[in-house]
């Protein structure tokens, strides 16, 4: 793997850990300063949110990561072209959900005030997506990261002040949010039409291709992660969904390291698949997959504590939630490896088929097993259904005899591991001395290995060179396999 390859994915993790830190910092005061309900109220718009950025968006963004190998010099027009078709396309459900009103305001859950500051978000929205994407391949991190912090502290900054001053503590932070988003995709809206100047209907055509397939993936997708709070809002309580919100809230953490590493792994991935190097994908997938093992399992021995920290003694309880949904973020990270060779080789109706189906199941188990157990059972539904996505991209790319590309019986240990974690972490939470053994076992071996290592680590550090951190890192797991 070549060092920018690295360094963007070091630097991707760095930036998005600030801004997930952001959200544990202000989660205490959201907490305390609104009650339960509105915490779940929020949550529900914020889920609602995503939702629609995938329909009334067609997920026309998504088309860049491929349209860079067939425009490669024209690829500024092409995003300045899907950029305009997207609006078109939101401003056209924005018209139906006005003229149709009561009904969405009873559908989502919200007054007509917020679903006007969500869809006058999302015209722009996409202007932020394609920016990235942009970047990204490039490997132009500092772009990405300037415009993430900006985002991140503008909405975070502004929603604990809102939320503070206003009355309806809710309103105030839907206010303190949505706005200071919109301002900065407008801006960088009027950059990408400024720096394509082009409308083309072999574009749009491009896109809808490439995109339209992927929205049923990605929508899908979504109601497999997110339909158990909506759910959970509509068949128990917003005070229940607010437990299970803070615990998911903060798993999302490890959500954010997942997101930060696929964004340099995938276009290095693609490059290897063009390259037909298919050996180095095999091997360099085996390190970084233990990599995220590690930092789950890590992150799941503090899980009280941290709940502690972000809610208060009154949400120490979801601390259940967490094994099933971590161990299903480690599902997510291997089953988006097979999809980047689904992506690769344009197969999106495969890619859609087999998460409609996931998130089917989902919702048809949390119908079933939220009213008979309540909350926590929502996380695990939402693990099968991860776990049946896996296996459905597995077998698409074993059907296209492509599953040499990396090594199954790994992956296969693997998630034998993580599934029988979910017992052993329950365990830990029930008596807790042999969590706190684990801990001090885990600070001493990690203090050890930092010591054993120092100099080498002090000179990659000093040298600037991921490489050889990356080949350092390697080497351990090679060793002590």
């Amino acid at each position: 793997m070549n060092n920018k390859v690295i360094k963007s994915g070091i630097w991707y993790t760095i930036c998005n850990f600030l801004v997930k830190g952001l959200t544990f910092i202000t989660m205490p005061i959201f907490t305390r300063i609104m009650t339960s309900s509105d915490i779940g109220n929020f949550s529900n718009i914020t889920s609602w949110f995503n939702i629609l950025a995938i329909i009334t968006t067609f997920e026309i963004y998504s088309s860049v990561s491929i349209a860079r190998f067939d425009y490669k010099d024209k690829l500024n027009e092409y995003i300045s072209s899907s950029l305009i078709l997207g609006t078109l396309i939101t401003f056209m459900f924005y018209i139906i959900v006005l003229i149709f009103n009561s009904f969405f305001i009873n559908l989502f859950n919200m007054d007509l005030k917020t679903i006007n500051i969500i869809f006058i978000y999302l015209l722009f929205y996409p202007s932020i997506q394609m920016f990235m994407i942009k970047n990204q391949i490039n490997y132009n991190y500092k772009n990405t990261i300037v415009l993430t912090m900006i985002n991140a502290i503008c909405s975070t900054l502004f929603s604990v002040l809102f939320a503070l001053f206003f009355s309806n503590k809710l309103y105030g932070r839907i206010i303190g949010y949505f706005i200071p988003l919109t301002i900065v995709a407008f801006m960088v809206y009027v950059y990408i039409i400024f720096k394509g100047k082009k409308i083309s209907i072999q574009y749009w055509k491009y896109a809808l291709k490439i995109s339209f397939p992927l929205i049923w993936h990605l929508l899908a997708g979504y109601i497999l992660s997110s339909s158990d709070r909506i759910m959970i809002t509509k068949l128990i309580s917003p005070e229940a969904n607010a437990l299970y919100s803070v615990s998911y809230t903060l798993s999302m953490a490890v959500s954010i390291l997942w997101t930060s590493m696929n964004n340099s792994w995938s276009p290095w991935a693609y490059d290897q698949m063009d390259k037909k190097n298919f050996h180095n994908l095999r091997e360099k997938s085996k390190p970084y997959t233990l990599f995220f093992l590690i930092i789950v399992f890590i992150f799941m021995l503090f899980t009280p504590e941290l709940l502690l920290i972000m809610g208060g003694r009154n949400y120490i309880q979801a601390k259940y939630v967490m094994p099933p949904v971590m161990v299903g973020y480690i599902f997510q990270f291997i089953y988006s490896l097979y999809v980047n060779i689904e992506f690769y080789h344009k197969k999106q109706k495969n890619i859609a088929i087999g998460t409609i189906i996931a998130a089917v199941i989902n919702v048809i188990l949390n119908l079933i097993f939220i009213p008979m157990f309540g909350y926590i059972a929502a996380a695990y539904t939402t693990l099968f259904g991860y776990f049946i996505l896996l296996l459905i991209h597995f077998l698409f790319v074993k059907k296209m005899k492509c599953t040499n590309w990396y090594d199954t019986n790994f992956f296969v240990k693997v998630s034998i591991l993580a599934i029988c974690s979910v017992i052993v972490f329950n365990i830990f939470y029930m008596y807790s001395i042999i969590r706190y053994i684990l801990i001090i076992i885990v600070i001493v071996l990690l203090s050890i290995l930092t010591l054993k290592n120092r100099k080498l680590l002090c000179q990659c550090v000093k040298e600037k060179s991921y490489k050889k951190l990356y080949e350092t890192v390697c080497r351990f797991f090679k060793e002590n396999k």
